[in-house]
């Protein structure tokens, strides 16, 4: 039978995931090539529109991911660590964002 604490837990940690999964999202972390995140940096050092565009998405990926790491707080008891509750969300949003983190780009810039 679910409680509602299991409710509770389960709610928490599906917006824990999403919220890093933005993150991911935001960062371009998933499907970005080392030579294509080289390249950008780059571009960042010669234009600064570029790297004002990537000081912001550094921000606002930095704030989902602390979002995400508030709304775990209550989720885990106190003989329970933060850290490896933090790496399996992170690493299922990383799995997220590798499967729909195109299409939410791609619905992001229309």
């Amino acid at each position: 039978m679910l409680t509602p604490a299991i409710i509770f837990f389960f709610w928490r940690l599906a917006g824990a995931i999403s919220l890093q999964t933005l993150a991911f999202v935001v960062w371009n972390i998933g499907t970005r090539a080392p030579w294509t995140m080289l390249n950008d940096v780059r571009r960042g050092v010669r234009e600064p529109r570029a790297l004002l565009g990537g000081i912001v998405a550094f921000f606002v990926g930095a704030i989902f991911m602390a979002a995400a790491t508030v709304l775990l707080f209550p989720v885990v008891a106190p003989d329970i660590d933060l850290v490896p509750v933090e790496i399996c969300t992170l690493i299922v949003a990383l799995a997220v964002e590798m499967l729909i983190g195109n299409d939410l780009r791609r619905l992001l810039r229309r």
